[in-house]
C-alpha cells in the first residue's frame, strides 16, 4: 500500500494551517528511489556497479526495480535507503518540536540558530502554538515574556561586564569593542525565561531511511506540529521524486499515555532525591576492576602486547603525544582500531538539565538519552533551573523567580480549563528541567567531555560534565591525567597553542587547574 500524500494533506488541512512553518528542500541526491534499487542490485551484480540510470532504462528494468524496492522495504533491508540525503531549510518550527522530534534520535545533522548568540526578536511567527492556545491571553503572555527577557539582559549586563573584564584585563582598555560579547553573556542567561514555543530556523539533513521513519512516527510525538512538519517535508521531496514518497508506509496510530500531574510531581521528587544536591549521578560504575580486564584483553588483541599495565594503556590511548587522534578536531579516533578499544567501557548517568541546556546536550548523538514525552513529566508546580549569574544578582533573581511562578500559575489555570497537557508544554520556559538517563562509551563520552569542559561551553552542561568526570575519576583514577578541555589535552600532548579557540579564548589557563577548582559564572 502506497502513501497518499494528498489524502493526508486533506485530512490534516487544519493542522497545516495552524502551524505555518516553512520547509524548503535546499539540496538532495538525484533519483533517490532509483538509487536505492541500484545499490540493492549491486550487492548481487557480477558486472560491477549498477547505476541509477540502469534500473529505469527499459520497462523490464523498471519492473525489476519496483520488485526489488518492494521486497527490500517489506523485509526491512533498509540500508539501500541511506544513500540518498535531503537538506531542508526549516523556519518557524518551535523549540519544543525540535527537541522532542527532530533531535531525539542520532540519524540527522542540524545547524540551528543559537539563542546564546542571537537575540530573540519579536518578528512575525516568533512563536508557534497549537490551536487551543491561539488566544489573546497567550499572545499577551508571549509579549510580556519577551519584555522580561529584554529587562533581564539590561540588569545582567553590568555584572557580566565586570566578570568578563576581570578575566580579560587587557580588553578592558577598549570596553566598547567588546559590547557584543557582553550582550551575548547576558542573553545566554536571560533566554531561560523564554517559552519553548519560541521558533527557530535551521538546516536539517536526513537520509531517505530517516525520512521513512519520520513519516511512520509523525503522530507519536503528542504534537500535531510534527504532522505539519513531515507533510511539508514530503511535499518538497515529492517534487523531485514522487515514487520515493509513494513507497512510504502510513503513520502508526497515535499512542496516548495516561498523564497525571500528581504522579509526575512524585516521580520528579523521587528522581531529584536520588540526585542529592547535584544534577548528575552515576548509575553504572559498580565494578572498579572490570574495565581493567577489558582494556588488557583488548589491547593485547589489537597490538600483540600483553604485558602492559592499565595505566600504560590509558597513556597510549588518551595522551595526545602517543595518540594524535584524541586531540584531532575531526574526531578521527572513531576510525582508529586501537582508540576504538574505549568503546567497550560504558557509563550511565542520571541527569537533570534545563530544556535549553538539554537541547544542546542531546546533540551529542552518540550518547543516547532516555528523554520523556514532556507532558508526562509535567507536575504544574514551579520547577525551573536558575543560571548562576541570575542567582547572584538580587534584582535579576527577584524578577526571574517572580516571573517563573507567574508562568506556572498560568499553565495551572489553563489546565483547570481542560487544555490538554501536551499542548500546555508549549508554555513551559526554557528553564524547565528535563529529567533523563544518558548512556554511552568512554570514546564518545571523551569527545563530549573534551568539548564541554571548555570554559566557553554552556554553563549547565559545563557543570554537569564536571560532575560526571569527578564521579568517573573516583572509580577510574587512572583517567585523571588524561581528561579535560581541549587546552588541557593539548598541553599534555605538548601542542601549541594550547587553546585552539583563537580570539574566543576564555581568558583562564584551565590547563593548569585541577578539576576540583573548575569554576565560572559566565
Amino acid at each position: 500500500m502506497t502513501l497518499d500524500l494528498s489524502a493526508y494533506e486533506k485530512k490534516y488541512k487544519v493542522t497545516l494551517e495552524t502551524y505555518p512553518l516553512e520547509v524548503k528542500l535546499l539540496g538532495y541526491i538525484k533519483n533517490p528511489y532509483d538509487l536505492a534499487a541500484a545499490s540493492a542490485r549491486t550487492c548481487y551484480s557480477s558486472k560491477g556497479i549498477i547505476l541509477p540510470e540502469d534500473v529505469s532504462k527499459s520497462e523490464k528494468s523498471r519492473e525489476l526495480r519496483d520488485k526489488i524496492s518492494k521486497s527490500t522495504l517489506k523485509a526491512g533491508h533498509m540500508t539501500t535507503r541511506q544513500h540518498a540525503h535531503f537538506v531542508f531549510g526549516i523556519k518557524g518550527i518551535s523549540r519544543n518540536l525540535i527537541w522532542q522530534f527532530l533531535h531525539s534520535h542520532p540519524y540527522y545533522n542540524s545547524e540551528q540558530v543559537s539563542q546564546r548568540y542571537v537575540s530573540i526578536k519579536q518578528e512575525a511567527d516568533w512563536f508557534s502554538l497549537p490551536k487551543s492556545l491561539k488566544i489573546k491571553e497567550i499572545f499577551d503572555w508571549h509579549e510580556k515574556t519577551h519584555n522580561i527577557y529584554k529587562d533581564l539582559i539590561k540588569i545582567i549586563k553590568p555584572a557580566a561586564a565586570d566578570i568578563y573584564f576581570s578575566i580579560h584585563k587587557l580588553k578592558s582598555r577598549n570596553r566598547d569593542k567588546y559590547e557584543g560579547e557582553i550582550e551575548k553573556k547576558a542573553m545566554e542567561a536571560a533566554r531561560y525565561v523564554m517559552p519553548i514555543s519560541t521558533t527557530a530556523y535551521l538546516y536539517h539533513t536526513v537520509n531517505a531511511l530517516t525520512l521513512h521513519r519520520y513519516v511512520k512516527m509523525m503522530t507519536q510525538t503528542s504534537h500535531d506540529e510534527s504532522i505539519a512538519l513531515v507533510l511539508k517535508m514530503l511535499r518538497e521531496v515529492k517534487k523531485i521524486d514522487p515514487m520515493l514518497v509513494e513507497e512510504m508506509a502510513d503513520p502508526m496510530p497515535p499512542k496516548v499515555y495516561p498523564a497525571s500531574v500528581e504522579n509526575a510531581f512524585i516521580a520528579n521528587q523521587e528522581f531529584d532525591f536520588k540526585l542529592a544536591k547535584g544534577n548528575v549521578a552515576s548509575l553504572s560504575l559498580k565494578n572498579e576492576t572490570q574495565y581493567e580486564s577489558i582494556l588488557q584483553l583488548g589491547y593485547s588483541l589489537l597490538t600483540g602486547n600483553n604485558k602492559v599495565s592499565t595505566s600504560e594503556i590509558f597513556k597510549h590511548l588518551l595522551n595526545g603525544r602517543f595518540n594524535l587522534n584524541v586531540t584531532d578536531v575531526l574526531y578521527t579516533a572513531t576510525l582508529d582500531p586501537v582508540s576504538r578499544l574505549l568503546n567497550h567501557i560504558h557509563f550511565t548517568f542520571q541527569k537533570k538539565l534545563s530544556h535549553t541546556a538539554d537541547s544542546q546536550e542531546q546533540r551529542h548523538r552518540t550518547l543516547p538519552g532516555s528523554r520523556p514525552l514532556l507532558y508526562l513529566q509535567m507536575s504544574l508546580k514551579p520547577d525551573y533551573i536558575v543560571p548562576q549569574i541570575i542567582k547572584e544578582n538580587i534584582k535579576a533573581r527577584a524578577l526571574y523567580e517572580g516571573f517563573m511562578h507567574e508562568n506556572f500559575h498560568l499553565i495551572e489555570k489553563l489546565y483547570e480549563k481542560e487544555i490538554p497537557l501536551p499542548e500546555l508544554t508549549y508554555l513551559l520556559p526554557n528553564a524547565y528541567p528535563v529529567r533523563f538517563l544518558e548512556s554511552g562509551d568512554l570514546l564518545n563520552f571523551l569527545h563530549k567531555w573534551k568539548a564541554r569542559l571548555c570554559y566557553n561551553a554552556q554553563e549547565e552542561i559545563f557543570y554537569s560534565t564536571v560532575d560526571e568526570v569527578k564521579q568517573v575519576f573516583k572509580q577510574m583514577p587512572d583517567l585523571i591525567d588524561y581528561i579535560g578541555p581541549p587546552c588541557f589535552m593539548r598541553d599534555k600532548a605538548e601542542q601549541k597553542p594550547r587553546c585552539p579557540e583563537g580570539d574566543r579564548f576564555c581568558g583562564t589557563k584551565v590547563w593548569r587547574l585541577n578539576i576540583k577548582d573548575y569554576e565560572r559564572i559566565i
